[in-house]
């Protein structure tokens, strides 16, 4: 008889069954029993079963051509992170995406799962199929230099860690990814373009997410790579894995659970087509209309422009702490006007969006709230003056005291009536938008040497009130800025997550 457990048909067999049975035999008591038959139960809860003799195994084939700007793309957006994902910011979540790729190549179309940790993909559809889910979705096909990112959102993994606060920090996270990638494809390519209402449903369908509980969040059209020669993505491996059946999910785990809680709320983006252009995502000037991008009054600070976005995006950091000493104005605000910085997206206008500054500690700026403007410009005069102790920054973020001695906060904000006249998808618009600014936060600040921080787990009454914000704006996203501590550098998602009691 083997001793080592099997696991092969899902349930444990050998030693550890037979002892477990051998104990439950005899005159025993019947607390006793019980304890017994749910230590096997949850033992056999526990178990893995592999797949079963002659389930058809992936064949490994060559990484296509037409697949390889796409993984040098992903590859390059890993460039500068120590644990080997992509250097994204962290609003809490652990890896709450996946990302699906579709090329347009000799062979016709097909669509690849891609790996970026383990530089791996996976072909799993081709042909008339893929043609037919971009067309029901209203989705170009690529041409044959181009290809398509989809950027999936799985909102369990951090949903069953935070509970329903999880699915903002999957939001913003996806939405910091898209940013991410959108600037370092515009780098090396002559249109990147960011679809954020793109119907993504019928691709969705096709790869069979909902089965693997993960919801469609956006696409990135890339074309036109400027430079000559094929990209190198030496290392890469791929694998044909049409035909291969997915693993079976825990019928009733953590996963599901989450999942079955949070389907009655998903909501597909709208199928209204709208050409992606380039342009700030913080509504207009107050005192009149939008100056034309690239434009600035003298003594304004120098925005930096998409490639300089492109080369910091290696260097931004989460800072740990923050050190005991004002922040220059003139810091401060070159970091804030990457907020103007135009990115070629098809999100709506939307004027009931807004950013606060909430200076402290801003040497040549008196403590309060100013409007920042749509050009990343802070506003001349405050609009509340409410004082923020140490001890009150503490408090308001939940117990964060790596915080106390933040200098700046940008919060970010929106009307109640644009963010829920159309329920969870307006929710969903409201944070793609949130994130996508406070990326450039973090590029802005990178830029400047500014210590940076997002947070997504605060007291949004106690912001809405040192922001000065009247009753109708919803506080959505909160970046921390000031000068840089004595720790280290936060790595993403390596630090506990100190504003849900260390979980």
């Amino acid at each position: 008889m083997n001793d080592k457990a099997s696991v092969m048909d899902g349930r444990p067999t050998g030693r550890v069954e037979a002892d477990l049975r051998d104990a439950a035999t005899g005159p025993r008591p019947e607390a006793a029993d019980a304890a017994v038959d749910d230590a096997l139960r949850f033992w056999q809860q526990m178990s893995l079963a592999a797949a079963p003799a002659g389930t058809p195994e992936p064949r490994r084939i060559d990484v296509p051509a037409e697949l390889r700007g796409a993984l040098a793309l992903l590859e390059t957006s890993a460039e500068g992170s120590l644990h080997g994902g992509p250097s994204v910011p962290s609003a809490g979540a652990l890896y709450p995406y996946e990302t699906y790729v579709v090329t347009n190549g000799p062979g016709g179309p097909r669509v690849f799962s891609v790996d970026v940790t383990r530089r791996g993909c996976r072909l799993l559809h081709e042909g008339e199929q893929v043609a037919g889910a971009l067309a029901r979705g209203g989705l170009a096909l690529p041409s044959p230099d181009a290809f398509l990112v989809l950027i999936a959102v799985r909102p369990w993994m951090s949903i069953r860690k935070y509970d329903d606060r999880g699915y903002l920090y999957a939001q913003l996270d996806a939405a910091h990814l898209g940013t991410h990638l959108l600037c370092l494809a515009a780098r090396g390519h002559r249109r990147a373009q960011w679809l954020t209402r793109a119907a993504t449903g019928p691709l969705g369908a096709l790869l069979r997410l909902d089965e693997h509980h993960v919801v469609p969040h956006s696409v990135l059209l890339v074309a036109d790579r400027t430079g000559s020669g094929q990209p190198s993505v030496s290392g890469w491996t791929c694998a044909d894995w049409r035909g291969i059946p997915p693993v079976p999910r825990v019928r009733n785990g953590s996963e599901a659970r989450c999942w079955r809680g949070l389907l009655p709320r998903l909501q597909s983006p709208p199928a209204l087509p709208a050409t992606p252009r380039p342009r700030p995502l913080l509504a207009p000037e107050r005192d009149g209309e939008p100056r034309p991008p690239g434009s600035r009054r003298d003594g304004e600070p120098h925005r930096p422009a998409s490639d300089a976005l492109a080369d910091l995006a290696p260097r931004r950091r989460s800072a740990k702490d923050f050190g005991d000493a004002e922040l220059p104005l003139p810091r401060l605000r070159e970091a804030l006007s990457a907020l103007g910085t135009p990115l070629a997206t098809d999100l709506p206008a939307s004027p009931g969006f807004g950013a606060t500054l909430v200076a402290r500690r801003v040497t040549g700026l008196a403590p309060g709230a100013y409007p920042v403007l749509g050009d990343g410009r802070i506003g001349a005069e405050p609009t509340g003056t409410t004082h923020a102790s140490a001890d009150d920054i503490v408090r308001i973020c939940m117990g964060q005291e790596q915080l106390r001695h933040t200098c700046a906060a940008v919060v970010l904000h929106a009307r109640h009536q644009d963010i829920f006249r159309h329920g969870m998808r307006g929710v969903d618009e409201a944070l793609l938008r949130s994130g996508a600014l406070a990326h450039l936060v973090y590029l802005g600040a990178t830029a400047t040497g500014t210590a940076v921080t997002t947070i997504g787990g605060f007291d949004a009454g106690r912001w809405h009130s040192l922001a000065g914000l009247a009753d109708e704006d919803e506080v959505l996203y909160v970046a921390m800025l000031g000068t840089p501590g004595t720790s280290t550098v936060k790595i993403d998602r390596l630090q506990p997550a100190h504003a849900h009691g260390q979980r």
